[in-house]
Protein backbone atom coordinates (compact mmCIF):
# COMPACT_ATOMS: atom_id res chain seq x y z
CA UNK A 1 0.00 0.00 0.00
CA UNK A 2 1.62 3.28 -1.11
CA UNK A 3 1.70 6.53 0.87
CA UNK A 4 -1.03 8.11 -1.27
CA UNK A 5 -3.43 5.24 -0.60
CA UNK A 6 -2.60 5.23 3.12
CA UNK A 7 -3.20 8.97 3.36
CA UNK A 8 -6.47 8.64 1.49
CA UNK A 9 -7.58 5.81 3.79
CA UNK A 10 -6.78 7.95 6.86
CA UNK A 11 -8.83 10.80 5.43
CA UNK A 12 -11.69 8.39 4.77
CA UNK A 13 -11.58 7.16 8.38
CA UNK A 14 -11.73 10.72 9.72
CA UNK A 15 -14.43 11.60 7.21
CA UNK A 16 -16.55 8.58 8.23
CA UNK A 17 -16.34 9.57 11.90
CA UNK A 18 -17.28 13.22 11.23
CA UNK A 19 -20.09 12.23 8.85
CA UNK A 20 -21.47 9.77 11.43
CA UNK A 21 -21.51 12.50 14.10
CA UNK A 22 -23.24 14.93 11.74
CA UNK A 23 -25.87 12.36 10.70
CA UNK A 24 -26.45 11.39 14.33
CA UNK A 25 -27.06 15.00 15.30
CA UNK A 26 -29.27 15.52 12.26
CA UNK A 27 -31.44 12.49 13.11
CA UNK A 28 -31.59 13.56 16.76
CA UNK A 29 -33.04 16.93 15.74
CA UNK A 30 -36.45 15.29 15.40
CA UNK A 31 -36.46 14.31 19.08
CA UNK A 32 -35.06 17.69 20.17
CA UNK A 33 -37.88 19.50 18.34
CA UNK A 34 -40.46 17.17 19.91
CA UNK A 35 -38.99 18.08 23.32
CA UNK A 36 -39.72 21.73 22.47
CA UNK A 37 -36.16 22.95 21.99
CA UNK A 38 -34.03 24.40 19.23
CA UNK A 39 -31.60 21.72 17.98
CA UNK A 40 -28.70 24.16 17.60
CA UNK A 41 -29.16 25.45 21.16
CA UNK A 42 -29.45 21.90 22.49
CA UNK A 43 -26.30 20.71 20.73
CA UNK A 44 -24.35 23.74 21.86
CA UNK A 45 -25.31 22.94 25.43
CA UNK A 46 -24.44 19.26 24.95
CA UNK A 47 -20.91 19.98 23.72
CA UNK A 48 -20.27 22.94 26.03
CA UNK A 49 -21.27 20.95 29.10
CA UNK A 50 -19.25 18.00 27.91
CA UNK A 51 -16.09 19.61 26.56
CA UNK A 52 -16.16 23.36 27.26
CA UNK A 53 -14.68 25.68 29.85
CA UNK A 54 -16.80 27.56 32.38
CA UNK A 55 -18.98 30.11 30.61
CA UNK A 56 -19.05 28.18 27.30
CA UNK A 57 -22.29 28.90 25.43
CA UNK A 58 -21.61 28.39 21.72
CA UNK A 59 -19.64 26.04 19.50
CA UNK A 60 -17.08 28.81 18.99
CA UNK A 61 -16.50 28.98 22.75
CA UNK A 62 -15.13 25.43 22.63
CA UNK A 63 -11.97 26.91 21.08
CA UNK A 64 -11.93 30.64 21.86
CA UNK A 65 -13.67 32.48 24.66
CA UNK A 66 -13.82 36.01 26.01
CA UNK A 67 -13.51 36.23 29.80
CA UNK A 68 -13.51 39.10 32.25
CA UNK A 69 -10.67 39.46 34.75
CA UNK A 70 -12.32 39.77 38.17
CA UNK A 71 -9.46 41.84 39.58
CA UNK A 72 -9.03 44.39 36.78
CA UNK A 73 -12.43 44.14 35.09
CA UNK A 74 -10.73 43.87 31.70
CA UNK A 75 -11.85 41.46 28.98
CA UNK A 76 -9.43 39.10 27.34
CA UNK A 77 -9.63 36.37 24.73
CA UNK A 78 -8.39 32.95 25.84
CA UNK A 79 -7.83 29.54 24.25
CA UNK A 80 -10.72 27.64 25.85
CA UNK A 81 -9.16 24.14 26.21
CA UNK A 82 -6.46 25.67 28.44
CA UNK A 83 -8.73 28.11 30.30
CA UNK A 84 -9.35 26.40 33.62
CA UNK A 85 -10.80 29.08 35.91
CA UNK A 86 -13.22 27.27 38.22
CA UNK A 87 -12.33 23.91 36.67
CA UNK A 88 -12.60 22.58 33.12
CA UNK A 89 -15.05 19.99 31.79
CA UNK A 90 -12.20 18.16 30.05
CA UNK A 91 -10.72 17.23 33.44
CA UNK A 92 -13.96 15.43 34.31
CA UNK A 93 -14.05 13.90 30.82
CA UNK A 94 -10.57 12.40 31.23
CA UNK A 95 -11.55 11.13 34.69
CA UNK A 96 -14.60 9.39 33.21
CA UNK A 97 -12.60 8.16 30.21
CA UNK A 98 -9.95 6.38 32.31
CA UNK A 99 -11.95 3.17 33.01
CA UNK A 100 -13.31 3.27 29.46
CA UNK A 101 -9.78 3.27 28.02
CA UNK A 102 -8.75 0.29 30.15
CA UNK A 103 -11.87 -1.79 29.52
CA UNK A 104 -11.66 -0.96 25.79
CA UNK A 105 -8.05 -2.17 25.78
CA UNK A 106 -9.26 -5.28 27.57
CA UNK A 107 -11.84 -5.93 24.85
CA UNK A 108 -9.31 -5.24 22.10
CA UNK A 109 -6.81 -7.78 23.44
CA UNK A 110 -9.52 -10.46 23.47
CA UNK A 111 -10.88 -9.50 20.04
CA UNK A 112 -7.40 -9.61 18.49
CA UNK A 113 -7.17 -13.26 19.56
CA UNK A 114 -10.48 -14.08 17.88
CA UNK A 115 -12.41 -14.18 21.16
CA UNK A 116 -15.56 -12.05 21.28
CA UNK A 117 -15.43 -11.63 25.03
CA UNK A 118 -17.77 -9.11 26.63
CA UNK A 119 -16.86 -10.13 30.18
CA UNK A 120 -15.26 -6.77 30.99
CA UNK A 121 -18.15 -5.78 33.26
CA UNK A 122 -17.78 -8.79 35.56
CA UNK A 123 -13.99 -8.49 35.66
CA UNK A 124 -14.31 -4.74 36.33
CA UNK A 125 -16.62 -5.10 39.34
CA UNK A 126 -14.62 -7.98 40.84
CA UNK A 127 -11.43 -5.93 40.53
CA UNK A 128 -13.21 -3.02 42.18
CA UNK A 129 -14.43 -5.26 45.03
CA UNK A 130 -10.92 -6.60 45.67
CA UNK A 131 -9.49 -3.07 45.76
CA UNK A 132 -12.30 -1.77 47.99
CA UNK A 133 -11.78 -4.53 50.56
CA UNK A 134 -7.99 -4.34 50.63
CA UNK A 135 -8.17 -0.55 50.62
CA UNK A 136 -9.36 -0.49 54.23
CA UNK A 137 -8.39 -3.98 55.50
CA UNK A 138 -4.72 -4.07 54.47
CA UNK A 139 -3.78 -0.66 55.99
CA UNK A 140 -5.43 -1.72 59.27
CA UNK A 141 -3.20 -4.80 59.35
CA UNK A 142 -0.10 -2.70 58.70
CA UNK A 143 -1.00 -0.24 61.48
CA UNK A 144 -1.46 -3.16 63.88
CA UNK A 145 1.83 -4.73 62.76
CA UNK A 146 3.74 -1.53 63.51
CA UNK A 147 1.90 -0.87 66.80
CA UNK A 148 -0.03 2.20 65.59
CA UNK A 149 -3.33 2.55 67.47
CA UNK A 150 -4.42 5.83 65.86
CA UNK A 151 -3.75 6.22 62.09
CA UNK A 152 -3.72 9.99 62.53
CA UNK A 153 -0.65 9.68 64.76
CA UNK A 154 1.23 7.28 62.46
CA UNK A 155 4.82 8.35 61.60
CA UNK A 156 5.11 10.22 58.29
CA UNK A 157 7.75 7.77 57.07
CA UNK A 158 5.35 4.87 57.56
CA UNK A 159 2.55 6.73 55.77
CA UNK A 160 4.85 7.54 52.85
CA UNK A 161 5.78 3.89 52.42
CA UNK A 162 2.15 2.81 52.74
CA UNK A 163 1.12 5.34 50.07
CA UNK A 164 3.27 3.31 47.67
CA UNK A 165 2.66 -0.22 48.92
CA UNK A 166 -1.10 -0.18 49.59
CA UNK A 167 -2.25 1.12 46.15
CA UNK A 168 0.16 -1.32 44.48
CA UNK A 169 -1.32 -4.22 46.47
CA UNK A 170 -4.87 -3.10 45.61
CA UNK A 171 -4.02 -2.85 41.90
CA UNK A 172 -2.23 -6.20 41.95
CA UNK A 173 -5.13 -7.96 43.65
CA UNK A 174 -7.60 -6.40 41.22
CA UNK A 175 -5.47 -7.56 38.29
CA UNK A 176 -5.44 -11.12 39.60
CA UNK A 177 -9.19 -11.13 40.30
CA UNK A 178 -10.01 -9.87 36.80
CA UNK A 179 -7.45 -12.16 35.12
CA UNK A 180 -8.69 -15.27 36.91
CA UNK A 181 -12.34 -14.51 36.14
CA UNK A 182 -11.50 -13.94 32.47
CA UNK A 183 -9.36 -17.11 32.39
CA UNK A 184 -12.42 -19.17 33.35
CA UNK A 185 -14.15 -18.20 30.09
CA UNK A 186 -10.94 -18.85 28.14
CA UNK A 187 -10.51 -22.27 29.73
CA UNK A 188 -14.12 -23.21 28.93
CA UNK A 189 -13.46 -22.21 25.32
CA UNK A 190 -10.22 -24.16 24.73
CA UNK A 191 -11.21 -27.24 26.73
CA UNK A 192 -14.95 -27.57 26.15
CA UNK A 193 -15.41 -25.28 23.11
CA UNK A 194 -18.04 -23.23 24.95
CA UNK A 195 -18.88 -20.00 23.13
CA UNK A 196 -16.99 -17.12 24.79
CA UNK A 197 -19.84 -14.68 24.20
CA UNK A 198 -22.29 -16.90 26.10
CA UNK A 199 -19.90 -17.78 28.93
CA UNK A 200 -18.89 -14.15 29.55
CA UNK A 201 -22.53 -13.03 29.61
CA UNK A 202 -23.25 -15.63 32.30
CA UNK A 203 -20.07 -14.79 34.23
CA UNK A 204 -20.99 -11.08 34.12
CA UNK A 205 -24.36 -11.80 35.69
CA UNK A 206 -22.79 -13.93 38.42
CA UNK A 207 -20.16 -11.26 39.22
CA UNK A 208 -22.73 -8.44 39.40
CA UNK A 209 -24.97 -10.41 41.75
CA UNK A 210 -22.00 -11.49 43.88
CA UNK A 211 -20.73 -7.93 44.30
CA UNK A 212 -24.24 -6.71 45.11
CA UNK A 213 -24.52 -9.37 47.82
CA UNK A 214 -21.10 -8.55 49.30
CA UNK A 215 -21.87 -4.82 49.46
CA UNK A 216 -25.29 -5.35 51.05
CA UNK A 217 -24.24 -7.95 53.61
CA UNK A 218 -20.66 -9.10 54.51
CA UNK A 219 -18.87 -5.85 53.57
CA UNK A 220 -21.62 -3.39 54.49
CA UNK A 221 -20.09 -0.68 56.69
CA UNK A 222 -23.22 0.87 58.25
CA UNK A 223 -27.01 0.89 58.10
CA UNK A 224 -27.23 3.88 55.78
CA UNK A 225 -30.24 3.96 53.43
CA UNK A 226 -27.90 2.91 50.60
CA UNK A 227 -25.61 -0.04 51.27
CA UNK A 228 -21.91 0.72 50.96
CA UNK A 229 -18.52 -0.63 51.92
CA UNK A 230 -16.20 1.07 54.38
CA UNK A 231 -14.23 4.00 53.03
CA UNK A 232 -10.72 3.03 51.98
CA UNK A 233 -7.81 4.30 54.07
CA UNK A 234 -6.11 7.49 52.97
CA UNK A 235 -2.91 5.57 52.21
CA UNK A 236 -4.78 3.54 49.54
CA UNK A 237 -5.78 6.61 47.53
CA UNK A 238 -4.43 7.32 44.07
CA UNK A 239 -3.88 11.01 44.73
CA UNK A 240 -5.55 13.38 42.21
CA UNK A 241 -3.34 15.83 40.33
CA UNK A 242 -4.76 18.85 42.18
CA UNK A 243 -3.68 17.32 45.51
CA UNK A 244 -0.44 15.71 44.42
CA UNK A 245 1.56 16.56 41.32
CA UNK A 246 0.07 20.06 40.90
CA UNK A 247 -0.84 20.75 44.54
CA UNK A 248 1.55 23.71 44.86
CA UNK A 249 0.88 25.09 41.39
CA UNK A 250 -2.72 26.07 42.22
CA UNK A 251 -3.95 24.99 38.76
CA UNK A 252 -7.73 25.46 38.65
CA UNK A 253 -8.07 23.38 35.45
CA UNK A 254 -8.36 20.23 37.60
CA UNK A 255 -10.83 21.68 40.12
CA UNK A 256 -13.92 19.56 40.68
CA UNK A 257 -12.37 16.42 39.22
CA UNK A 258 -10.43 13.50 40.68
CA UNK A 259 -8.24 13.06 37.63
CA UNK A 260 -4.92 11.68 38.72
CA UNK A 261 -2.45 8.82 38.55
CA UNK A 262 -5.13 6.46 37.25
CA UNK A 263 -5.19 8.30 33.91
CA UNK A 264 -1.41 7.95 33.59
CA UNK A 265 -1.76 4.21 34.28
CA UNK A 266 -4.39 3.96 31.51
CA UNK A 267 -2.16 5.72 28.96
CA UNK A 268 0.86 3.60 29.92
CA UNK A 269 -1.32 0.49 29.60
CA UNK A 270 -2.33 1.59 26.08
CA UNK A 271 1.34 1.94 25.07
CA UNK A 272 2.21 -1.45 26.55
CA UNK A 273 -0.74 -3.18 24.85
CA UNK A 274 0.24 -1.63 21.50
CA UNK A 275 3.82 -2.75 21.96
CA UNK A 276 2.73 -6.26 22.97
CA UNK A 277 0.34 -6.72 20.05
CA UNK A 278 2.48 -5.22 17.30
CA UNK A 279 6.10 -5.52 18.43
CA UNK A 280 6.35 -8.90 20.16
CA UNK A 281 6.22 -12.52 19.01
CA UNK A 282 3.43 -13.35 21.46
CA UNK A 283 1.32 -10.49 20.16
CA UNK A 284 1.90 -11.65 16.60
CA UNK A 285 0.74 -15.13 17.57
CA UNK A 286 -2.49 -13.74 19.02
CA UNK A 287 -3.24 -11.72 15.90
CA UNK A 288 -2.52 -14.71 13.68
CA UNK A 289 -4.88 -16.92 15.69
CA UNK A 290 -7.62 -14.42 14.85
CA UNK A 291 -6.74 -13.29 11.33
CA UNK A 292 -5.41 -16.53 9.85
CA UNK A 293 -6.27 -19.48 12.13
CA UNK A 294 -5.30 -22.14 9.56
CA UNK A 295 -1.98 -20.42 8.84
CA UNK A 296 -1.35 -20.19 12.59
CA UNK A 297 -2.20 -23.84 13.08
CA UNK A 298 0.09 -25.15 10.33
CA UNK A 299 2.84 -22.75 11.39
CA UNK A 300 2.97 -24.38 14.79
CA UNK A 301 1.54 -21.42 16.69
CA UNK A 302 -0.08 -22.76 19.91
CA UNK A 303 -3.59 -21.36 19.49
CA UNK A 304 -4.88 -22.50 22.88
CA UNK A 305 -1.97 -20.82 24.67
CA UNK A 306 -2.51 -17.61 22.73
CA UNK A 307 -6.22 -17.57 23.62
CA UNK A 308 -5.65 -18.20 27.32
CA UNK A 309 -2.91 -15.58 27.41
CA UNK A 310 -5.22 -13.08 25.72
CA UNK A 311 -7.99 -13.74 28.25
CA UNK A 312 -5.58 -13.35 31.17
CA UNK A 313 -4.28 -10.01 29.89
CA UNK A 314 -7.80 -8.88 29.02
CA UNK A 315 -9.12 -9.67 32.50
CA UNK A 316 -6.15 -8.01 34.20
CA UNK A 317 -6.82 -4.75 32.32
CA UNK A 318 -10.49 -4.74 33.33
CA UNK A 319 -9.52 -5.52 36.93
CA UNK A 320 -7.14 -2.53 36.97
CA UNK A 321 -9.95 -0.33 35.65
CA UNK A 322 -12.19 -1.41 38.56
CA UNK A 323 -9.43 -0.78 41.09
CA UNK A 324 -8.72 2.72 39.74
CA UNK A 325 -12.40 3.59 39.90
CA UNK A 326 -12.41 2.72 43.62
CA UNK A 327 -9.02 3.88 44.91
CA UNK A 328 -8.77 6.79 42.49
CA UNK A 329 -12.32 8.14 42.34
CA UNK A 330 -15.11 6.63 44.46
CA UNK A 331 -13.12 5.62 47.61
CA UNK A 332 -15.73 2.92 48.33
CA UNK A 333 -18.34 0.78 46.56
CA UNK A 334 -21.97 1.86 46.84
CA UNK A 335 -24.93 -0.39 46.05
CA UNK A 336 -25.69 -0.04 42.35
CA UNK A 337 -22.04 0.36 41.34
CA UNK A 338 -21.99 -3.14 39.87
CA UNK A 339 -24.91 -2.38 37.53
CA UNK A 340 -23.44 0.82 36.04
CA UNK A 341 -22.27 -1.04 32.92
CA UNK A 342 -18.80 0.52 32.67
CA UNK A 343 -17.39 -2.68 31.19
CA UNK A 344 -20.02 -2.76 28.45
CA UNK A 345 -19.22 0.89 27.63
CA UNK A 346 -15.60 -0.17 27.21
CA UNK A 347 -16.60 -2.86 24.72
CA UNK A 348 -18.54 -0.22 22.80
CA UNK A 349 -15.50 2.07 22.74
CA UNK A 350 -13.31 -0.76 21.40
CA UNK A 351 -15.81 -1.50 18.62
CA UNK A 352 -16.19 2.16 17.64
CA UNK A 353 -12.40 2.58 17.63
CA UNK A 354 -12.14 -0.42 15.26
CA UNK A 355 -9.85 -2.10 17.83
CA UNK A 356 -7.26 0.62 17.26
CA UNK A 357 -5.16 1.55 20.31
CA UNK A 358 -4.79 5.15 19.15
CA UNK A 359 -8.48 5.25 18.27
CA UNK A 360 -9.41 4.15 21.80
CA UNK A 361 -7.49 7.11 23.28
CA UNK A 362 -9.71 9.45 21.25
CA UNK A 363 -13.06 7.61 21.26
CA UNK A 364 -13.12 7.03 25.05
CA UNK A 365 -12.91 10.78 25.95
CA UNK A 366 -15.43 11.59 23.20
CA UNK A 367 -17.99 9.13 24.58
CA UNK A 368 -17.25 10.28 28.16
CA UNK A 369 -17.78 13.92 27.12
CA UNK A 370 -21.10 13.18 25.43
CA UNK A 371 -22.27 11.28 28.52
CA UNK A 372 -21.26 14.18 30.75
CA UNK A 373 -23.07 16.66 28.51
CA UNK A 374 -26.17 14.44 28.53
CA UNK A 375 -26.18 14.33 32.33
CA UNK A 376 -26.11 18.14 32.49
CA UNK A 377 -28.91 18.47 29.93
CA UNK A 378 -31.41 18.59 32.77
CA UNK A 379 -29.98 21.92 33.97
CA UNK A 380 -31.11 23.48 30.69
CA UNK A 381 -34.75 22.41 31.12
CA UNK A 382 -34.17 19.48 28.77
CA UNK A 383 -34.84 15.84 29.65
CA UNK A 384 -31.70 13.89 30.47
CA UNK A 385 -32.99 11.03 28.33
CA UNK A 386 -32.74 13.30 25.28
CA UNK A 387 -28.97 13.39 25.68
CA UNK A 388 -28.85 9.60 25.77
CA UNK A 389 -30.92 9.43 22.58
CA UNK A 390 -28.43 11.73 20.82
CA UNK A 391 -25.50 9.59 21.97
CA UNK A 392 -27.26 6.40 20.82
CA UNK A 393 -27.92 7.80 17.34
CA UNK A 394 -24.33 9.02 16.94
CA UNK A 395 -23.12 5.54 17.91
CA UNK A 396 -25.63 3.95 15.52
CA UNK A 397 -24.35 5.95 12.56
CA UNK A 398 -20.76 5.20 13.59
CA UNK A 399 -21.64 1.51 13.38
CA UNK A 400 -22.65 2.07 9.73
CA UNK A 401 -18.99 2.39 8.80
CA UNK A 402 -19.05 0.23 5.67
CA UNK A 403 -22.08 1.99 4.21
CA UNK A 404 -20.62 5.45 4.90
CA UNK A 405 -17.19 4.42 3.62
CA UNK A 406 -18.68 3.13 0.35
CA UNK A 407 -20.67 6.37 0.06
CA UNK A 408 -17.51 8.45 0.47
CA UNK A 409 -15.68 6.22 -2.01
CA UNK A 410 -18.49 6.74 -4.56
CA UNK A 411 -18.19 10.53 -4.18
CA UNK A 412 -14.41 10.22 -4.59
CA UNK A 413 -14.84 8.23 -7.82
CA UNK A 414 -17.37 10.71 -9.26
CA UNK A 415 -15.01 13.57 -8.47
CA UNK A 416 -12.26 11.95 -10.54
CA UNK A 417 -14.63 10.97 -13.34
CA UNK A 418 -15.85 14.55 -13.73
CA UNK A 419 -12.28 15.81 -13.60
CA UNK A 420 -11.39 13.46 -16.45
CA UNK A 421 -9.05 11.22 -14.42
CA UNK A 422 -9.17 7.47 -14.12
CA UNK A 423 -8.49 5.92 -10.77
CA UNK A 424 -7.77 2.49 -9.43
CA UNK A 425 -9.96 1.33 -6.52
CA UNK A 426 -8.16 1.39 -3.19
CA UNK A 427 -7.10 -2.08 -2.03
CA UNK A 428 -9.18 -3.69 0.68
CA UNK A 429 -7.82 -4.70 4.10
CA UNK A 430 -7.45 -8.30 2.91
CA UNK A 431 -5.54 -7.44 -0.25
CA UNK A 432 -3.22 -4.98 1.48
Amino acid sequence: MNEHTGFRRSLETIGVALLAIFLGLLASSVFVIIAGSNPVDAYQRLFCEGFGARGCETFGNLLVQTVVNEDTGESQTVFSPLHGTGGHSLALVLERATPLILTALSATVAFKAGLFSIGMDGQFVLGALAAAFLGYWFPAQLYTLFGVTDPELAPEALKTIMHIIVPAVCLGAAMMAGAFYSWIAGYLKVKLNINVLISTIILNAIAVQFVGYMVNYPLRSDMNNIARTARIDETAWLIPFNRGLFANADIEWFSGSRLGVGFIIAVVAAVLVWYFLYRTTRGYEQRMVNGSPLFARFSGIPGTHAMLRAMLISGALSGIAGAIEVIGVERRIVDGFATAGTGFDGVLVAILARESIVGILFVAPFIAGLEQGAINFQFGNLPRQLGNIIIALIILFNAMEYFLRSYIAAIWRKRHIFSGKSITPAPTEASS
